[in-house]
């Protein structure tokens, strides 16, 4: 293999693992559904430091489906969210990283499916359209990236709108600065899905005045043959392991 692929690939795997890492699973935390470390200290508290990012953004979602009983809670019996989960986060690249990269890389990592309410989003599979109503999308997918609840502080804006809002701040610092810049998403599993999603968005809404690239680790298939079409029409990258399952059209 390619050593600067096979760094790249090291690197946002890391990257995309590090979400299921940081995730608090303990049903007796106060923070259970969240993450257990504080955004500035994150990298840090996983001994990732070595990648030179630094965390801007954490990003939270939730699939406002009412079944309660497929939302796991934590014990505690005012929990930090009663609708959010930690669902990733947005990192740049700090100077040093950035001169070896020749490039300042916003990376954008996507969590993993780990709670019930997020396997019955995966098992939602039937598409809806985006944008153009001949590209579809899974709708569990569209869901759990759009939704939002005024009543949540964490959730009070979608995953979409907090990503593509960090993405602008960054894309428009850096590269304002004359900086040549990168946007690098990855997950595995149900983040891999919300990865090519964030892509073909961040594409589509006009903010790829830069390279938009995805690492997809054991994604399910995202979309139908139109929605393919049209990230390749917008030039988005995509390099997928890939595990796909049928879907309606």
């Amino acid at each position: 293999m390619d050593p600067l692929l096979r760094s790249e690939l090291i690197r946002y795997g890391e990257m995309a693992q590090s979400c299921y890492d940081a995730f608090d699973y303990d049903p007796f935390s106060y923070y259970f559904g969240g993450c257990r470390f504080p955004r500035r200290a994150f990298l840090d508290s996983l001994h990732l430091t070595r990648h030179g990012y630094d965390v801007t953004r954490y990003l939270y979602a939730t699939a406002n489906i009412r079944l309660p009983n497929f939302f796991t809670k934590s014990r505690w019996p005012n929990l930090w969210s009663p609708k959010a989960n930690w669902i990733g986060y947005v990192a740049v690249s700090d100077d040093e990283t950035s001169r070896v990269l020749g490039r300042r890389d916003i990376a954008i990592a996507w969590r993993g499916t780990v709670t019930r309410l997020e396997w019955l989003a995966d098992l939602m599979n039937y598409l809806k359209p985006v944008d153009d109503p001949r590209v579809k999308v899974q709708s569990g997918f569209v869901d759990l990236y759009t939704e939002k609840d005024d009543s949540c502080h964490f959730c009070k804006y979608s995953a979409r709108e907090q990503v593509l809002t960090e993405v602008k701040r960054l894309t428009e610092k850096y590269d304002g600065a004359g900086e040549e810049v990168s946007i690098t998403i990855t997950g595995h599993s149900l983040g891999s899905a919300l990865a090519t999603l964030s892509a073909y968005d961040i594409a589509e809404t006009g903010l790829n005045l830069v390279e938009v690239c995805v690492f997809s680790f054991s994604g399910p298939r995202v979309g139908n043959v139109r929605f393919k079409e049209r990230l390749d029409f917008l030039g988005v990258k995509v390099l997928s392991r890939a595990v796909t399952r049928p879907v309606s059209v």
